[in-house]
């Protein structure tokens, strides 16, 4: 690569150079932004009364995050997704809510490679998910995954999860409350 800017560096003048470099520069930023970012998955059932939803209640954990997940990284997942469901309007009751939140972290290994490559990488990758249950009619009635690689380091997690909350309540029928 560093031969390439030298050729083109040597090329004063020319119609190359004029393009070439600022080509070169414009496609190493588009290719920075290709690293690992979090996507987002949802799904909705049209019947779900959004607007008539007032309170909230949360299913606790499975038992498998429960033994994988340390309880103050559960205990911050449930903060921020309060945070933003009562942004929306909804309060918490611990009795006859209008809706059941469960909320699930899967973990996977995954890899990313390209068949220009021969090696791929590998990376442990998590989702976070949230399902509503509507209390009245026993159905569900969204669901929404955000999906990305892991950060081993827990402050770096914490830091990063109101940012991933949020991007998921983007894609939630009621936004924030005025």
């Amino acid at each position: 690569m560093a031969q390439y800017l030298y050729y083109a560096c040597t090329l004063k003048g020319t119609f190359m150079t004029r393009i070439s470099i600022p080509l070169w520069i414009l496609s190493l930023a588009i290719l920075s932004g290709c690293g690992s970012s979090v996507r987002i998955y949802s799904d909705i059932d049209d019947g779900g009364r959004f607007d008539q939803y007032a309170s909230y209640d949360f299913l606790d954990f499975t038992e498998g995050n429960k033994k994988t997940i340390s309880g103050m990284e559960l205990e911050r997942i449930r903060v921020a997704f309060a945070r933003e469901l009562e942004n929306r309007g909804l309060k918490f009751t611990a009795k006859g809510a209008d809706i059941s939140v469960q909320i699930t972290v899967y973990h996977r290994e995954a890899s990313q490679g390209s068949y220009h490559y021969p090696s791929a990488y590998n990376y442990m990758e998590r989702a976070i998910a949230i399902d509503f249950y509507d209390n009245q009619t026993r159905k569900h009635v969204w669901h929404c995954a955000a999906v990305g690689e892991l950060e081993y380091d827990p402050q770096q997690r914490a830091t990063g999860l109101p940012e991933v909350v949020a991007k998921i309540f983007e894609k939630y029928p009621i936004q924030v409350a005025p």
